[in-house]
């Protein structure tokens, strides 16, 4: 049964894991990518990195749909202070699971859900922690020769392959794929967004 929503939804976003997420819940949705620049700002911390693209996104979106609720989200990987994004190549690739083996890293997602008709822009920041294993040679040959580092902050998929380099996460598993589910559906019911009455109408 899907969760039934009172105003149109919008997922400012193409990331394909998200997309999954909400869908899995039942979430009826439409998906318009936002289109900024995620460049890093200088002198700005992980949570304000977060924290600006997601608003950013959302309001984008909700600019030109002001009758609809957007959901704008951003996810970047954190070690030693350093924001790590989506490697462009092998050598990258290889470079950040290097920095990550054997050691804990941080996951931030900001996430934004907002209405321009409701005056509604509400942004909150989730933070998980990832333990990797310590990864060996064939391991990192491997995966990087696969498809999966090249659109992952971090340069792996939590979800996929690289689920086999976690030893541990502390905090929420959906936020490292891209999305605290959790904490996103609870701002939506706050929000009176959803609710999960089945529609005796349809």
């Amino acid at each position: 049964m899907p969760i039934s929503s009172k105003q149109p939804f919008i997922l400012a976003s193409a990331s394909p894991r998200r997309k999954q997420l909400l869908k899995e819940v039942g979430l009826k949705f439409k998906t318009v990518p936002a289109q900024i620049a995620e460049d890093y700002l200088a002198g700005e911390t992980p949570r304000q990195h977060v924290r600006r693209l997601a608003r950013s996104k959302a309001l984008i979106v909700a600019a030109k749909y002001p009758d609809a609720w957007v959901l704008g989200a951003d996810t970047i990987v954190v070690i030693d202070g350093q924001i790590l994004g989506k490697p462009k190549n092998k050598a990258q690739a290889k470079k950040m699971l290097q920095a990550l083996s054997g050691r804990t890293h941080k996951v931030y997602t900001g996430f934004t859900i907002t209405r321009k008709t409701a005056s509604v822009c509400q942004t909150r920041i989730i933070k998980s922690d990832v333990r990797f294993k310590n990864i060996s040679a064939p391991e990192l040959i491997w995966y990087v020769a696969s498809k999966e580092p090249y659109d992952k902050a971090g340069g792996y998929a939590a979800q996929g392959k690289g689920a086999s380099f976690i030893k541990s996460i502390g905090g929420s598993y959906t936020n490292v794929i891209g999305l605290p589910l959790c904490e996103v559906l609870e701002e939506m019911i706050k929000l009176n967004i959803i609710d999960f009455r089945e529609d005796k109408h349809g």
